[in-house]
């Protein structure tokens, strides 16, 4: 009995959208409905199942006030897409331009061998709105993206052809890695573009763009006293034992030979030297410094985290319409011994944010819809969030 007329264990989508004949591109078809179907779906409140589990098990359909505020950008569905199928044969992936047409809901029957839905039968307009940011990205209104998507509800032989297509046996998605992939149609990196628009400084690489913008001067730490240096001054005498007294910051007027800075930093005891960009930064504490942008119909705000969990069960970021951003977090830096790897290290230093639990808050300068909010939380330390702008009256 050929697979695609044995009876599955659940009446999964799959089944349901199975094409009537085979076509050339049947593969295609099957690892693009089945990348969508099992790593996506709907971001509702309590749950987070895909597009196939819900059908699978049954569920009734939702409501636009059962969604939560969230959504996706579609240059990382893009690249979790070209992610998940790396390992598979080029001729099985499909063309980034008939993947747009295919998440717009474009594609011609005339023009396709497909006959599965489309992207946005399984994640209709009404409910999952798409909209582009005058100044930024595509993005897709409330839906989620599973990292490590159940698949108890499929039959063995759609996961078994799954995994002979894709080359892969491990359906756990590093969303970083993915998010970074950059062979999106298998003929190299996408090539940048420079785009201009009303925002202000917005360089725009494909769907990708970061906003370029200045803010207020932040946690600024006064000095306590400033040494001039000049060429011949000693490092001082080896016997003298006496500490400045508190904190202290030493002032170069001019440019240090590379000798001279290496004995200037080799004078202190746990002490450390910054060059390039990275002397330019603010002194003082790293947690919690926040930068803001702003679009004509957006706010993006990036906010310093170092040493923050990332675990969703212990992290948490909200957004009320009056643009108050709330966050909720637990830091796990600034112990005073560190196990790691069988070996215990005393810290001679405990410059970072101590462990435990902390919250931030900051405002952003005008009103918010918060069911138009997106936030990410790299492995860098910077939580990032994108939240567009509301009205009066709006809910």
């Amino acid at each position: 009995m050929d697979q695609h007329q044995r009876p599955n264990k659940y009446p999964t989508a799959l089944s349901l959208i199975e094409p009537n004949n085979l076509k050339d591109n049947d593969d295609q078809c099957f690892l693009l409905y089945f990348i969508m179907g099992t790593y996506f779906g709907p971001h509702i409140n309590g749950e987070k199942k895909s597009v196939l589990q819900r059908v699978a098990e049954g569920l009734p359909s939702y409501t636009r006030e059962q969604l939560t505020s969230s959504f996706v950008k579609v240059s990382e569905l893009e690249r979790i897409y070209y992610y998940v199928l790396r390992n598979a044969d080029k001729s099985l992936t499909v063309k980034l331009s008939f993947l747009r047409r295919f998440v717009k809901g474009l594609l011609e029957c005339s023009s396709s061998n497909c006959n599965y839905p489309q992207f946005t039968d399984m994640f209709p307009l009404e409910l999952h709105p798409q909209f582009k940011f005058k100044c930024q990205y595509r993005v897709i209104d409330s839906i989620v993206f599973i990292d490590n998507p159940e698949m108890f509800y499929l039959n063995s032989e759609e996961v078994e052809r799954f995994k002979r297509l894709s080359g892969i046996e491990d359906f756990l998605v590093d969303i970083d890695a993915a998010r970074l992939y950059n062979h999106f149609d298998g003929n190299g990196l996408r090539s940048k573009v420079r785009k201009t628009s009303s925002c202000r400084r917005v360089d725009e690489s494909d769907d990708f763009s970061e906003l370029k913008y200045q803010m207020p001067h932040a946690h600024v730490v006064k000095p306590i006293r400033s040494i001039p240096f000049n060429d011949g001054m000693a490092l001082g005498d080896e016997g003298d034992s006496e500490k400045v007294d508190g904190p202290a910051v030493l002032f170069l007027p001019s440019r240090p030979t590379k000798k001279e800075w290496s004995n200037i930093v080799a004078a202190t005891k746990n002490g450390f030297a910054l060059t390039g960009s990275a002397a330019t930064g603010r002194i003082g504490p790293i947690i919690g410094l926040v930068d803001i942008g702003e679009c004509e119909d957006a706010y993006l705000f990036r906010m310093s985290l170092p040493g923050v969990k990332r675990d969703e069960k212990e992290f948490s970021c909200e957004v009320d319409t009056n643009g108050k951003v709330l966050i909720h977090g637990v830091t796990i830096t600034g112990e005073k011994t560190v196990s790691m790897h069988s070996q215990v290290f005393e810290m001679q230093t405990q410059n970072l944010c101590p462990p435990g639990h902390f919250s931030a808050t900051f405002q952003l300068p005008g009103l918010v819809d918060p069911h138009q909010f997106s936030g990410n939380f790299g492995t860098d330390g910077i939580l990032e969030g994108v939240v567009m702008k509301g009205k009066l009256g709006d809910d």
